[in-house]
């Protein structure tokens, strides 16, 4: 059984191997769940109403979710999660209420 376990049995190593898989499976539903949460507030330093704010977020959840699939994206989906990801990135620091 151990050898089915990373160092000192923190995660199977499955999770281990994909670490970018499971770090996408778990991000988009609580990205979702940010979304639906009655926010207070937009970005500071973006032109954003919540509207704007509850797309950007819905593209990221998008990129996220695409990322997960199986078999081979579109190239209009290759672009959607790589705008989403750049999104994620610009608006880490904003994903809290």
């Amino acid at each position: 059984m151990e050898k089915y376990w990373s160092h000192k049995h923190d995660f199977p190593i499955v999770e281990i191997w994909n670490t970018n898989t499971y770090i996408a499976r778990y991000i988009a539903p609580r990205l979702r769940a940010f979304k639906a949460l009655e926010k207070h507030g937009v970005p500071r330093d973006s032109n954003l109403n919540m509207r704007q704010w509850n797309s950007t977020i819905e593209k990221m959840i998008r990129a996220f979710e695409l990322y997960g699939q199986d078999g081979p994206l579109t190239k209009k989906e290759e672009e959607e999660k790589k705008s989403g990801f750049e999104l994620f990135c610009k608006y880490f620091d904003n994903l809290w209420d």
